[in-house]
């Protein structure tokens, strides 16, 4: 039977810390939540196992961990609490990009479904959070990074997949950020580098920044 009650904070960091590494090459495991949430493997053995019987998660030693239907769920509230957060700390507060994902992580844990739906209306009904990403998980759409996009094709920034305050930062000081239009104009594996273009400027960025950026051809207009 799901288990129905509040869940702390640290089982949530996990759950979401979890939901994450598993849409990433090499998955969730032990050592990748221990580096990921920078605590110690033992730390991390002892909260999947409550984890796992919490029915959270499914996991067997020394293979990845995956998130079961309810804590699958309960990952999905956890994220669209902290997108909503962003959203919020963006248009309202002004709080700068680099930011709001730190003062978001902190939010997510005490927004009520009820203030959280307040959220949501105040803000009419957002479709992204400010990195780019969706408010519904299944809302997704299909994009490539700089990395395996077209060259000297029109393109969209959609998302940013790294959200640490560094490279957005580093990122939103060149205006990359979710909506600016790029081409891509040169790509030098040897050099480690990503040369775009947005209109009157043109960019280098290395490639571990240029493969966590995710564009999309425009839409057309209707």
């Amino acid at each position: 039977m799901p288990y129905t009650g509040a869940l702390s904070e640290n089982v949530e960091e996990y759950l979401e810390a979890i939901h994450r590494l598993a849409e990433r090459p090499g998955g969730a495991s032990t050592t990748a939540l221990a580096r990921h949430l920078r605590v110690t493997p033992a730390s991390v053995t002892g909260m999947l196992r409550r984890l796992r019987e919490l029915g959270m998660i499914n996991y067997r030693r020394y293979h990845d961990i995956a998130l079961t239907e309810d804590g699958q769920q309960r990952a999905h509230d956890l994220i669209r609490r902290h997108r909503l957060a962003e959203r919020l700390l963006t248009d309202v507060l002004k709080v700068p990009l680099d930011e709001v994902h730190q003062e978001a992580c902190r939010l997510e844990h005490v927004v009520s479904p009820r203030l959280e739906q307040r959220i949501v209306d105040a803000l009419g009904r957002p479709a992204s959070c400010p990195h780019g990403h969706p408010m519904d998980m299944d809302a997704a759409e299909a994009v490539v990074s700089l990395l395996d996009a077209p060259l000297n094709v029109d393109l969209v920034i959609a998302r940013l997949d790294n959200e640490s305050p560094d490279v957005v930062r580093h990122l939103s000081e060149r205006a990359l950020v979710p909506g600016a239009q790029v081409i891509v104009k040169q790509r030098d594996v040897t050099a480690g580098t990503v040369v775009v273009e947005t209109p009157g400027e043109t960019h280098t960025l290395g490639i571990a920044i240029a493969e966590t950026v995710c564009v999309r051809p425009p839409r057309r207009k209707r």
